[in-house]
């Protein structure tokens, strides 16, 4: 019976310790490539690393990796721990990596969200011009990846500074290219040309329930300049919000551009009050509603299957 206890003893002693087993490998260094918005609250980040996290574990002969993800503080919580919930941050999992030949460095791919963590209401996505407004005063975003693996405690790279104003920008111009969509053959309209990528040609916005429906499809070569598209059309220009009482600018101010063919493009202005750049193949009469109380109609996209 004594030889029985003991056994268990033995067991679950094995089992307190292996659960503080520590990845004898040095802290890996990030530096922040690019960051881009895909839609609503996701973005695309690219960051740089001296070690293979997506594989780390195996690379040092363990097994056990559950995941690898990374974490940005908004609001400058430097507190990654696993145990630890940032209010305000923007996280995802570390999805993809390639290898910078000659440079002994690896870039990695990951979709973050943005999240405001703190609210129990079930909606945790920030609104843009909030969001612009609450980054504006800091300079860098700290980021870190934090790997989970069985039986060890986690594993944390270095710090790394992702410039705010590189991130506001990718807020303040959230559509930079045609969504291209994947449909199945009895779904596809007749196009001359067999085969060709289908792009979404114009979108409806409906104010109940607000989402952007898709409203045509066509040749990607048919879309209309938007977007990075703007800078490649025949004309182009940027928009200029001022106050009617001084005629000062309206910095960070929700505005939604209508388009001569009923498209609404919605945006947030810039420090001198400028809009994002619209681009057309003809003269075009543009109209634009400001909304004063900084407060934007939440907007969403139903997903669709997409070509990266």
């Amino acid at each position: 019976m004594n030889l029985h206890i003991s056994r268990w003893l033995l067991l679950g002693g094995f089992l307190l310790c292996s659960s503080c087993l520590h990845l004898d490998v040095p802290p890996a260094r990030l530096e922040f490539v690019s960051v881009n918005n895909t839609f609503s609250s996701y973005y695309d980040l690219r960051f740089t690393a001296d070690r293979n996290l997506i594989n780390l574990y195996s690379d040092h002969g363990r097994q056990g990796q559950i995941g690898t993800s990374i974490h940005c503080s908004l609001n400058g919580d430097l507190d990654f721990s696993v145990e630890h919930k940032i209010a305000l941050q923007a996280s995802g999992s570390v999805s993809s990596m390639r290898l910078i030949e000659g440079d002994r460095r690896y870039e990695m791919f990951a979709s973050i969200r943005v999240e405001n963590r703190s609210t129990n209401d079930g909606h945790n996505d920030v609104r843009p011009v909030e969001l612009v407004q609450l980054l504006k005063p800091q300079q860098y975003i700290p980021c870190k990846v934090v790997i989970t693996a069985f039986p060890f405690v986690a594993y944390y790279s270095k710090v790394m500074y992702m410039p705010t104003s590189r991130f506001i920008a990718a807020v303040e111009n959230p559509r930079v290219a045609p969504a291209r969509v994947l449909l199945k053959p009895s779904d596809q309209p007749r196009l001359w040309v067999p085969f060709a990528p289908l792009c979404v040609v114009r979108w409806r916005y409906e104010a109940s329930p607000a989402y952007d429906q898709i409203d045509s499809l066509g040749l990607c070569s048919d879309v209309p300049y938007a977007g990075m598209l703007a800078s490649f059309a025949p004309s182009k220009t940027k928009l200029r919000l001022v106050s009617e009482v001084d005629e000062t600018p309206a910095p960070l101010a929700a505005y939604t551009i209508i388009r001569g063919d009923g498209r609404l493009e919605p945006g947030i202005t810039d420090q001198e009050g400028r809009t994002h750049e619209v681009g057309a193949s003809e003269h075009e009469v543009l109209r634009v509603i400001l909304n004063k109380n900084l407060q934007p109609v939440e907007r969403w996209t139903p997903w669709i299957e997409s070509i990266p």
